[in-house]
């Protein structure tokens, strides 16, 4: 569907229109600092990169053969040595390759790839960059995502699984501790800043953090006098890697050689671009700018004509042995935004709904989020992550009355609170009301950076002052929310069979509460149109969306990580991660247990299966609960019997069941 559409509107668009649609073509297949340089208008505009060792063409003529060869001899003139061609003519491969044999004047001389329509659509209509595609087009974003049902399984894993989250975790401390093999006595600050800006994704400085709690509370990395080292042991082992590694490389340089004539230094440089290519499972003779630096490498060293004997001797390499785990590693830092879509209910248009409990933290801290508290930083991570998913966030209306009513209770304690002792006002971080509790701990953050702000300045910032009724109070925290670009959202009325089912596990709570949780509750179940991600503590309402395929419930803590399990929806370009370095300190055991999961369902046929298999997984059965691979017996293809499958898949279930 996704295709087709924008094949079609891509072949129709006047020429400056198609410049801007290739422009988002490139930049997705990971080329960097594009600009078109003017021309002669002749059809067709230059574009220059970061890459100075090729011309890349932007065309709309008909008579693309004439122009193709036109751009090769000036390739060639430019002292360039490969050409890459983006045009919205339908070229088809049979009449690509006919051309390549029979008309390319730059056949020998210049390395060639043409990207027509076909290729423009196709990587267009990715799920990375679907949405821009849509929206520079004027297109409407389909509401519903299409998937089937293996898209569906592989996204939830991905999300959801505890092997998942295991291998993410054991590519961060890999991470951690290859930065400190290459610089000891690194500060903490410092590490972390290395890993977040070498690891793709959201919220990586958080993960980076508590991974190195972990790896500290082992004894495998010790602070120092200057900063944080590798133990002594962590040190060995690290070091034993590496120097396999390096004669491993050493080796395979010299078949190199041997295989193409190159020199030492070429060599290195040849297997490098392979083995990024590689361990992502890449055709060496695809498309995109790594694949172009193998062919530009190729080409300038005289190659071309070897470039098979040249691919069998790189696939052969020792080092390429890592691309076994490396294609695991790489989806799950590949995973984005559609993953997300897919796993709640294949929803496009996503809300986060905060519950006032959650909200109010949220205001506080990102109004003050200079005080660098715990709750701004905590605010900040879970925006951020909204954020790189457009994902939007809202307040039900019942909750911005239940923040304003909490502001006025706080108001009616601040003579109260005023009249403390300095040494006893500490105590009110654990107050039941929210202003007071939070706006002890921002104090005293602040008050260690030399500021001072007491609880009338902090209320009135609010709106919250003598005087004020609930509904101005409720205009002004209603402001800065927006400011935030956090909209309040209308609610009606409840369903009665909610309502009475909150209040069976509410015996003794304020009836005005219980009708603003089964508003929202009601909310959630009737708009059937939009996926939702919940953030809350309270369990009631967890329970009441947990079978809901669009909506995830979760407390922030555990939402945040789940949004940060994805890169944001436009990531699909190549990143410089240090993929290498991950690879080679990681345990192949961590990896292993994913792929499997994930290779077995790619083959998967009873999808009628998968339904069971998706509620499993999102349940919620507490901070410890994980996803086990009996979970999946219900639907991946075994070699047993089928009637013996299905008894060992039932008691696998009553057993995740009863524990």
């Amino acid at each position: 569907m996704y295709f087709s559409a924008l094949k079609t509107a891509i072949q129709h668009l006047e020429e400056k229109r198609f410049y801007d649609v290739a422009l988002m073509y490139l930049e997705q297949r990971g080329y960097q600092d594009l600009s078109i340089v003017d021309g002669a208008g002749d059809g067709g505009r230059d574009v220059v990169c970061s890459r100075g060792d090729l011309r890349i063409q932007l065309s709309v003529r008909k008579d693309w053969e004439t122009k193709i060869n036109d751009e090769a001899l000036k390739t060639l003139e430019a002292g360039k040595r490969h050409l890459i061609f983006v045009t919205n003519r339908p070229i088809g491969p049979e009449a690509e390759q006919k051309f390549l044999d029979t008309q390319y004047k730059g056949k020998g001389h210049i390395d060639l790839t043409i990207a027509d329509l076909r290729r423009v659509s196709t990587a267009l209509s990715r799920p990375g960059v679907i949405r821009r595609s849509y929206e520079m087009l004027g297109m409407a974003v389909p509401l519903e995502l299409h998937a089937d049902p293996k898209d569906i399984a592989i996204s939830t894993v991905l999300l959801f699984s505890q092997e998942a989250r295991e291998l993410r975790d054991e590519v961060i401390e890999a991470n951690l501790r290859a930065q400190l093999l290459r610089r000891p006595d690194t500060s903490e600050t410092e590490l972390i800043q290395q890993v977040a800006t070498a690891i793709p994704g959201e919220n990586v400085d958080r993960a980076a953090k508590s991974a190195l709690t972990r790896l500290r509370i082992a004894g495998r990395v010790q602070k120092a006098a200057n900063g944080l080292r590798l133990s002594e042991g962590e040190l060995l082992v690290m070091q034993a890697a590496e120097t396999e590694f390096l004669a491993a490389r050493k080796a395979d340089v010299a078949a190199l050689t041997e295989v193409t004539g190159l020199e030492s230094e070429a060599a290195e440089r040849l297997l490098d671009i392979a083995l990024e290519l590689l361990v992502r499972n890449r055709d060496l003779d695809g498309q995109g700018p790594l694949e172009t630096s193998l062919s530009s490498l190729l080409a300038g060293h005289g190659l071309s004509r070897k470039r098979s004997a040249v691919y069998d001797a790189l696939a052969a390499t020792a080092t390429a042995r890592l691309r076994q785990y490396g294609v695991t590693v790489d989806q799950i830092f590949s995973t984005n935004s559609f993953d997300i879509y897919r796993a709640l209910g294949r929803r496009t248009d996503l809300c986060m709904v905060l519950d006032a409990s959650v909200a109010m933290p949220v205001l506080f801290g990102l109004a003050f989020v200079e005080a660098k508290s715990r709750y701004g930083l905590a605010a900040t991570a879970l925006k951020r992550a909204c954020d790189a998913h457009g994902i939007k966030m809202v307040v039900p209306r019942v909750y911005l009355n239940e923040m304003a009513a909490h502001g006025q209770g706080a108001l009616e304690r601040l003579e109260i609170y005023n009249s403390l002792p300095v040494e006893a006002r500490e105590t009110l971080r654990a107050s039941e009301n929210a202003y007071i509790s939070h706006y002890t701990h921002i104090a005293e953050t602040l008050r260690q950076k030399g500021d001072k702000l007491d609880l009338k300045q902090f209320l009135g910032y609010f709106g919250i002052s003598p005087g004020k009724s609930l509904n101005s109070i409720e205009n002004r925290i209603e402001s800065i929310l927006d400011q935030q670009n956090i909209k309040i959202i209308a609610d009606g009325a409840y369903h009665q069979d909610i309502r009475n089912r909150i209040q069976e596990k509410r015996l003794y709570h304020p009836k005005r509460l219980i009708d603003h949780d089964a508003i929202v509750v009601t909310m959630l179940k009737d708009m059937d149109q939009k996926g939702f991600v919940l953030a809350t503590w309270d369990k009631v309402i967890i329970d009441l969306v947990e079978e809901l395929a669009r909506v995830y419930a979760d407390t922030p803590a555990r939402v945040i990580d789940f949004l940060s399990m994805a890169t944001g929806e436009d990531f699909e370009c190549e990143q410089s991660y240090e993929l290498m370095t991950t690879l080679l300190h990681i345990d192949e055991r961590a990896a292993a247990p994913l792929a499997q999961k994930i290779d077995q369902i790619r083959s998967v046929e009873q999808a009628y299966k998968l339904d069971a298999f998706i509620r499993e997984a999102r349940e919620h059965k507490g901070k410890t609960w994980s996803l086990s691979p009996q979970d999946l017996m219900l639907f991946i293809d075994m070699t047993e019997q089928g009637g013996d499958r299905e008894e060992s898949a039932s008691s696998s279930r009553n057993l995740a069941e009863s524990e």
